[in-house]
């Protein structure tokens, strides 16, 4: 697995994480009744969605690869061409303009890409959590025992989210 990938799996998981323990703590005093657990890495694996997000975010580091290896590739031809010094100066600026404009937008899709993921995989599991009249929903990673386990009630959620979606797209 790649560090982008990785890098957006620990940033949903501890999006998702921190969503799901804010609702507890919040309750304070109360004491819960039906505690819920959750498999974080089952449901982000396991989301078809998400994984298609780690499929666009591994395209965009490729095409991000291939312009700078692109553009080292200009630079050493014009080197090799003796361009004056200011020419190789402005080719280098404008090949970092268009690397920085690139990577700049592989930033802003992977941000709204792990906000509607967030927001999706969050209505889920509360939604889900409702259903089973859960009052806390802990990850099962930190659970040694006990709780009633969403896991697999929050990715069929999911995926008639998508399934919904893409027959609004259709």
């Amino acid at each position: 697995m790649n560090n982008s990938r990785k890098a957006l799996l620990l940033s949903v998981s501890a999006l998702l994480s921190l969503s799901l323990t804010a609702p507890a703590l919040a309750q304070g005093a109360a004491t819960p009744k039906v505690i819920g657990v959750i498999d974080r890495d089952k449901v982000v694996s396991g989301y078809t969605k998400a994984q298609s997000a780690f499929d666009e975010l591994k395209k965009g580091e490729e095409k991000v690869q291939k312009l700078v290896e692109n553009a080292n590739k200009q630079y050493e031809d014009a080197k090799k061409a003796n361009k004056p010094p200011a020419e190789l100066e402005g080719l280098q600026r404008r090949l970092q303009t268009e690397i920085d404009s690139e990577v700049k937008k592989l930033q802003a899709n992977i941000q709204t890409i792990e906000n509607q993921l967030e927001g999706e995989i969050d209505n889920a599991i509360k939604a889900e959590a409702a259903g089973h009249k859960v009052d806390v929903v802990l990850m099962k990673q930190a659970v040694l025992f006990g709780g009633v386990d969403i896991t697999d009630g929050v990715l069929k959620r999911l995926a008639a989210v998508q399934s919904t979606a893409a027959a609004g797209k259709k």
